[in-house]
C-alpha cells in the first residue's frame, strides 16, 4: 500500500466529515474496528438503508459483517470490494475502502459551490441516491440495446412468418380445436400440479413428524445428560484414595532413586580415589 493512497484516504475521510481521526499510521498493524467502523460509515453514507451486523468481536461476526457490507455496495454502487483484503484490516483494506470513499468524494466534488453543511445532510443522500439511479438506469438502457439488437437481428426470418400468419384466413373451427387442446393441456397442467402438491404436503407433515420425533429424543437425552452429570459414579470414592496412594508410592519411589543414585554416585567416586591410591602405590 503506498503511502500516497493513505494520505488521501485519510484526507477523503476528513473532508467527507467521518467524525473519528485517522492517520497513517493507524494501517501500519492490522486494526479490525477501525476497518470495521469506517466500513459500516461509508456504507451508510452510500446507503442509508443498508442492513449491516453491529458484532464484529468474533472471527464469525467479522466475516458475516464484511460479506453483508460487501454484498449492499456490488448491489447497490456496483463496486466490488475484496472481503479478504478486508478482513487484513492493514494497508491493503485502505484500498478496498479508497473504493467506496472514492465515489463519495467525487459526488461531493461534483458541485464545487455547494455549502458544506449540505454535504453531510439530506441533499448530499439525495445526491448520492441520484448517481445511484443513473448508474442503475445506464445498465437497464445496456441491456434493453442488446435485447433490441437481437430482436432486429431476428427480424428477416420474423417478417416472413408474420407475413405469412397475416394473410392465411384462418377458420374458425381450426382456432376452437386449437384453443380446446390448449385448455386440455392447461387441465392436465393443473392436475399434475395440484398432486405434485399433495405430494409435497404429504412429505412435509412426515417431516415434521420426524422433527418432533428428533425434537423429543433430543429433549431426553439432553436431560440424561444432566442426571449423569450430576450423579457421583459408584467407584469415584476408592478411585480417589488408590490416586493419594499413587502419589504416596510415586513419592516413595523418587526419594529412593535419590538416595541410590547418591550412592552410586559417592561408590563411584570412592572407586575412582581407590584407584588413583593404587596407581600411585605402584610408582
Amino acid at each position: 500500500m503506498a503511502y500516497r493512497e493513505l494520505r488521501n484516504f485519510t484526507e477523503m475521510m476528513r473532508a467527507l466529515g467521518y467524525a473519528r481521526p485517522i492517520s497513517v499510521e493507524n494501517f501500519k498493524n492490522p486494526n479490525f474496528d477501525l476497518v470495521a467502523d469506517v466500513l459500516r460509515w461509508l456504507v451508510l453514507r452510500y446507503e442509508p438503508n443498508g442492513d449491516l451486523g453491529k458484532e464484529v468481536g468474533t472471527m464469525q461476526d467479522r466475516v458475516i459483517f464484511l460479506k453483508q457490507a460487501s454484498s449492499i455496495m456490488l448491489a447497490k454502487g456496483r463496486i466490488k470490494l475484496n472481503t479478504k483484503r478486508l478482513y487484513q484490516a492493514d494497508g491493503f483494506a485502505v484500498k478496498e475502502l479508497l473504493k467506496i470513499a472514492q465515489v463519495l468524494y467525487d459526488a461531493m466534488r461534483s458541485n464545487p459551490d455547494e455549502d458544506e453543511d449540505l454535504l453531510v445532510g439530506d441533499a448530499f443522500s439525495l445526491k448520492l441516491n441520484d448517481l445511484k439511479d443513473v448508474r442503475d438506469l445506464a445498465a437497464e438502457i445496456t441491456e434493453h440495446g442488446v435485447t433490441l439488437s437481437e430482436l432486429l437481428n431476428k427480424e428477416d426470418s420474423l417478417r416472413e412468418a408474420r407475413q405469412k400468419a397475416v394473410s392465411r384466413n384462418a377458420e374458425m373451427t381450426g382456432i376452437e380445436q386449437i384453443i380446446k387442446q390448449n385448455i386440455r393441456a392447461a387441465e392436465a397442467n393443473k392436475q399434475n400440479k395440484v398432486k405434485l402438491i399433495e405430494e409435497l404436503e404429504q412429505d412435509r407433515q412426515s417431516l415434521e413428524k420426524k422433527k418432533e420425533k428428533k425434537a423429543t429424543e433430543l429433549e431426553r437425552n439432553k436431560k440424561r445428560y444432566k442426571s449423569l452429570v450430576t450423579v457421583r459414579p459408584a467407584f469415584m470414592d476408592e478411585y480417589e484414595k488408590l490416586e493419594d496412594e499413587l502419589q504416596d508410592l510415586f513419592r516413595d519411589y523418587l526419594e529412593r532413586y535419590r538416595n541410590l543414585d547418591y550412592i552410586e554416585n559417592q561408590l563411584e567416586t570412592l572407586d575412582k580415589k581407590e584407584q588413583e591410591r593404587i596407581d600411585e602405590s605402584e610408582r
